[in-house]
């Protein structure tokens, strides 16, 4: 179909699904798990890597840092486990790759600060979520709001 197009441009959606320069243009030799934690905590990814059956498969080179991908295992289970970068683009750039090479199936966690007044440790899992930055407009039709898939969201408050 090609580009819908908006008399604002950041509201143009694309729907052809290759790209000019995809995500694979390495051609690595690398083949992830189907499922990924994507999890926005730091050095205690590396940490628990370290001290874990966790193993380092390949190395992402950004223009400002290196990332590693890691592999580990679950009951039985290959999961691909990242330290998530902090920004939407690089965040995305890196979820491309991933995909490219074989994910999945993500689930993303982290920590934040609250306006409301909720215990320290409380687990909140979103049903939606306000498109305030430019980044998802690469992904979705525009729109305010984004949906959580409710199966996925299910999944976790069981």
């Amino acid at each position: 179909m090609g580009i819908i197009k908006h008399e604002i441009p950041i509201l143009e959606f694309d729907t052809e699904k290759t790209a000019v320069i995809n995500p694979t243009h390495d051609r690595l030799d690398l083949k992830l798990p189907s499922k990924c934690v994507f999890a926005f905590f730091g050095e205690y990814i590396d940490e628990y890597a370290k001290n874990s059956e966790t193993r380092q498969v390949e190395t992402f080179i950004s223009a400002t840092k290196q990332y590693p991908i890691y592999v580990t295992k679950y009951m039985d289970t290959d999961i691909c486990l990242y330290r998530a970068p902090v920004g939407a683009a690089a965040a995305a750039q890196l979820l491309d790759f991933l995909i490219g090479y074989g994910v999945k199936e993500i689930i993303s966690a982290g920590s934040c600060g609250v306006l409301e007044d909720f215990p320290e440790s409380t687990f909140l899992v979103p049903y939606k979520a306000l498109r305030d930055e430019g980044t998802s407009y690469h992904y979705a039709p525009p729109s305010r709001f984004i949906d959580i898939d409710e199966k996925a969201r299910k999944a976790m408050l069981s």
